[in-house]
């Protein structure tokens, strides 16, 4: 039985390791490059299997080495790909990852990353039948028309939905286009510049407040080092983040979720200790270069936090 559906996006992260950023028409040398499994929606899922979690990813690569590489990196972490879809008309997305020392990325995206997620109608039947046992069904929206209808299924079901918003995605869609999906929502993972972008609020509690009139019950905030905002109807939890020396940073957020949805919805944590684990996930992926590399495993969250005083239920 799948617990967790993740819909969305997979790709290859084409990731380059560099001193700093160059200024513009400068040429710097780089120190390392490496292909890695990547894709916001994927690196969620691979975070909660570390954990053991039975997850399925719902998505779509191209008829090529890269397609085939990713499908099995998925696999060889347990993750279901039945609702994997191998397309003949579409290459598989390689996004382009340029990572500074301080462990700062600035991410190129590929467009077929929007292109390869299937439409609904090829895939709900496969869908209806896994969100018929599953617990929550979580999103990144950067195509949203199925995403959508996934979430109206899952609501029928009374299947727990998550989004996770990001800029891009504010950006094409706005407030007026999200505003179904969102009103299917039951927690809204935005990170801070996707909030800002969709809400047009400096203030991240404002810009919080404001989105829970359209649906969710609960706003989950990412900040990077400053750690983690939630937003709900009975107050607002500030937890921060551990302090490290980050090598990557990219995938932080898309462990944060998978951590936040063990916890929250598995565990049955309470939001501060779930953002507690959340923040503990984020903090051991940004140790080791690549979205997935550091993705932890139980044992080795388990011991993290053990190791800082905090004893809790996992």
């Amino acid at each position: 039985m799948v617990e967790v559906v993740g819909l969305g996006e997979v790709c290859i992260d084409w990731t380059v390791k560099v001193k700093r950023f160059p200024e513009t028409d400068e040429k710097i040398y780089i120190e390392d490059k490496q292909i890695f499994p990547g894709g916001v929606t994927a690196n969620f899922t691979v975070g909660l299997a570390r954990l053991g979690v039975k997850v399925a990813f719902v998505g779509g690569v191209g008829e090529d080495d890269f397609g085939r590489f990713l499908i099995k990196a998925l696999e060889k972490e347990g993750v279901d790909t039945s609702l994997l879809l191998v397309r003949r008309d579409a290459r598989t997305p390689v996004n382009i990852i340029v990572v500074n020392e301080k462990g700062e990325k600035q991410a190129y995206m590929d467009p077929f990353l929007k292109l390869n997620v299937p439409d609904f109608h090829e895939i709900r039947d496969g869908l209806e039948k896994m969100l018929s046992e599953a617990k929550v069904l979580h999103t990144s929206a950067i195509k949203l028309q199925p995403s959508l209808e996934a979430a109206k299924i899952a609501k029928k079901k009374k299947v727990a939905v998550t989004f996770d918003l990001e800029k891009h995605v504010a950006i094409e869609y706005g407030l007026e286009g999200l505003k179904p999906l969102l009103e299917n929502v039951d927690i809204l993972m935005p990170n801070k510049e996707g909030l800002k972008t969709l809400t047009k609020k400096e203030s991240l509690v404002e810009a919080a407040k404001e989105m829970l009139k359209y649906g969710p019950r609960v706003v989950v905030v990412t900040r990077g080092e400053k750690g983690s905002l939630i937003v709900h109807e009975d107050g607002i939890i500030e937890t921060p983040a551990f302090p490290i020396n980050p090598v990557d940073t990219t995938g932080a957020g898309d462990a944060f979720n998978a951590g936040f949805v063990y916890a929250y919805f598995l565990r049955q944590l309470d939001l501060k200790d779930a953002a507690i684990v959340a923040n503990a996930v984020a903090a051991l992926k940004c140790l080791k270069l690549g979205a997935q590399t550091g993705m932890p495993r139980l044992h080795e969250l388990r011991e993290f936090l053990q190791k800082r005083g905090l004893q809790l239920n996992l």
